[in-house]
């Protein structure tokens, strides 16, 4: 029996997670939100995993294109990262209005003064429960070195090193 959402939602709100911008731009549309749900699969091939609620117009659109980018924030992009979550003064506005983006094989949009970017071909696409699992084959890396933005117990935090 597993316990009820409200449980698992609040418990796991307490862990810290890296924020990220999921990216798509192609003949069928261009699309973007913010995630915590990211993490890498393996490093050779270079495979990471997004996850995103499958009512979001991202996932047909990032479907339909077969590639995406994921963009890991920085301590600069809590705002970013607010617009992208729909918490804009102006949900309506172009969310790639806010920032400086490029592209780099795929065409998905990647930050240009993100943490890291990886832009990504699409290898599989499933749904499971409320959410939709993205698995990318990473085809191009975009890093500068800067302080990753985290959020955990709904809120946006830094990593501080500790010491040993």
């Amino acid at each position: 029996m597993s316990v009820n959402a409200a449980e698992f939602t609040a418990a796991l709100a307490l862990a810290a997670n890296g924020v990220s911008l999921v990216t798509t731009d192609g003949k069928h549309g261009k699309a973007g939100l913010t995630v915590s749900s990211m993490c890498s699969v393996c490093a050779d091939p270079a495979l990471i995993l997004a996850c995103v609620n499958a009512q979001n117009e991202f996932c047909n659109i990032a479907d339909a294109n077969n590639h995406f980018a994921v963009n890991l924030l920085n301590t600069s992009h809590t705002k970013l990262s607010g617009v992208f979550a729909g918490l804009g003064e102006q949900p309506d506005t172009d969310r790639f209005s806010y920032g400086q983006w490029q592209t780099l094989q795929t065409g998905s949009p990647v930050l240009s003064h993100a943490l890291v970017s990886l832009d990504c071909k699409l290898v599989s696409a499933k749904t499971h429960g409320t959410h939709r699992i993205y698995i990318g084959e990473v085809v191009a890396v975009l890093s500068n070195n800067s302080e990753p933005l985290i959020y955990t117990n709904r809120h946006y935090a830094s990593a501080n090193p500790l010491d040993d």
